[in-house]
């Protein structure tokens, strides 16, 4: 999907929750993950991610390419080691995509729960709608399942869906994407799914192994 086919509002949203720097960093961000680990302590929950989504995609590509067992869990280890060579990719695609064409690659195919991968399923999953149409309290919701799509889904955890997208509201409205007026009115809303035909309850299925096999060549 083309990054004009998505909604500013969420790629906003995505980038105020997982990478307020997304802008100003080229790919690896020593001063986000600071601030992420005191946003973290403070809250006394992780409420921001410290990869940088250029990052989060490396790992999304290598994880959703992998075609064996073992190709799968190197690419989720929690080792220095795995840091460091999605640092250096997360380099390498900076130095050869736009910030918007990486913010629309890792849209395209994130995990947003529900068996939704990527934000047209997800819209459409959630709220029967197509990307390019989500409001600001919808888009807020899509974006806190990024960081954990079992604790938030809003089907079956409202309360806690809520929460999370009020976090990321609240954010939006820290780094001026949204006015006050409007962070009140989407904070006002309820989380009111419309199911449409998107895999709810369906298995995970990531996208094609090889759909993006010319974003890894390129690094």
């Amino acid at each position: 999907m083309p990054g004009e086919a998505i909604a500013p509002v969420m790629k906003d949203a995505l980038v105020a929750i997982e990478d307020a720097r997304f802008f100003d960093h080229e790919g690896v961000d020593g001063k986000g993950l600071g601030r992420a680990l005191v946003r973290n302590v403070v809250a006394g929950e992780v409420v921001e991610g410290g990869s940088t989504l250029t990052q989060q995609l490396v790992k999304q590509i290598r994880l959703q390419t992998a075609d064996a067992t073992d190709e799968r869990e190197a690419a989720i280890e929690q080792t220095l080691g795995r840091k460091l060579r999605e640092a250096q990719i997360a380099l390498g695609l900076e130095r050869n995509f736009s910030k918007d064409e990486i913010l629309t690659r890792y849209l395209n195919r994130v995990y947003f729960g529900a068996g939704a991968y990527g934000v047209h399923a997800a819209a459409e999953t959630y709220f029967d709608v197509t990307p390019d149409a989500l409001t600001v309290a919808q888009a807020a919701t899509l974006a806190g399942l990024v960081q954990s799509p079992t604790r938030y889904d809003p089907f079956v955890a409202p309360d806690r869906a809520t929460e999370r997208r009020d976090v990321v509201i609240g954010r939006m409205l820290e780094l001026g994407m949204v006015d006050q007026a409007a962070a009140d009115e989407a904070r006002r809303a309820p989380v009111t799914l419309t199911p449409g035909q998107g895999p709810r309850g369906a298995a995970p299925r990531p996208p094609s192994a090889r759909s993006s096999a010319t974003t890894c060549s390129a690094t």
